[in-house]
C-alpha cells in the first residue's frame, strides 16, 4: 500500500474491471473460455485458502550420492493463509507424501489468532530426503491453517482455466 488519502466504505464491490471483470472470477471446471459467461452473476474471489512455498534447499552431500540414498537436507520457505487465519503447521516430504517432516515456524508465527495477515517463515530439517533416479532431491511443502485447511496434493479438485485459487503442494527440486 502506498499513501492512502481517503477510505470510502461501500455496500458494493469496487466498480471497475479488476473487481467486476474477469480478474477475480473463478470459473467452473467445465468452462474453457470466458466468452459468453455472465460475469455479473458470479461472485468475485475475495478470500483464498492456505499456501506455502520453498525458497531454499541446502544439502552438503550432493555429488557424493547415488539414487536411492537418503540424505539430510535443510529447507526454508514461507506460508500464508487467507481470511486472517494463522498458519499452524508446515510439513515437507521428499517421497511424495509417504513420510513427512514438520517445519519450525519462525518470523510471523506470533500473530494474534484469527488476525494473521502476514506471511509466516519456516525452516525444516529433513533427516532422510530421498535421492531420485536423476540425482535430484525433490521436496514438497504443504501448510495447515487455524481452521485445519490443508494444501491439497494437486490441483485436480479446483482446476479452472485461469488457475485462480490453485494452492496445491509446492514442489521444488535440488539437482547435483
Amino acid at each position: 500500500m502506498k499513501w492512502v488519502e481517503r477510505i470510502e466504505p461501500s455496500r458494493e464491490e469496487a466498480d471497475g474491471p479488476w473487481q467486476r471483470g474477469l480478474n477475480y472470477k473463478t470459473l467452473p471446471p467445465s468452462v474453457t473460455d470466458a466468452k459468453g459467461i455472465d460475469l455479473d452473476q458470479m461472485p468475485s474471489m475475495t478470500e483464498v485458502s492456505v499456501f506455502s512455498g520453498i525458497t531454499e534447499i541446502e544439502n552438503d552431500s550432493l555429488g557424493q550420492t547415488k539414487p536411492g540414498d537418503r540424505v539430510k537436507v535443510k529447507a526454508r520457505g514461507w506460508a500464508w493463509a487467507g481470511g486472517g487465519r494463522n498458519v499452524v503447521r508446515v510439513d515437507l516430504t521428499s517421497d511424495d507424501g509417504a513420510s513427512w517432516a514438520t517445519a519450525k515456524l519462525k518470523e510471523g508465527s506470533g500473530q494474534k489468532f484469527g488476525r494473521a495477515w502476514a506471511w509466516v517463515f519456516w525452516e525444516c530439517e529433513i533427516p532422510d530426503a530421498v535421492v531420485r533416479e536423476d540425482g535430484s532431491i525433490r521436496l514438497a511443502s504443504k501448510a495447515v491453517d487455524l481452521a485445519f485447511n490443508v494444501q491439497p496434493e494437486n490441483s485436480k479438485h479446483g482446476w479452472n482455466v485461469r488457475g485462480l485459487g490453485n494452492n496445491a503442494w509446492y514442489r521444488e527440486s535440488l539437482f547435483q
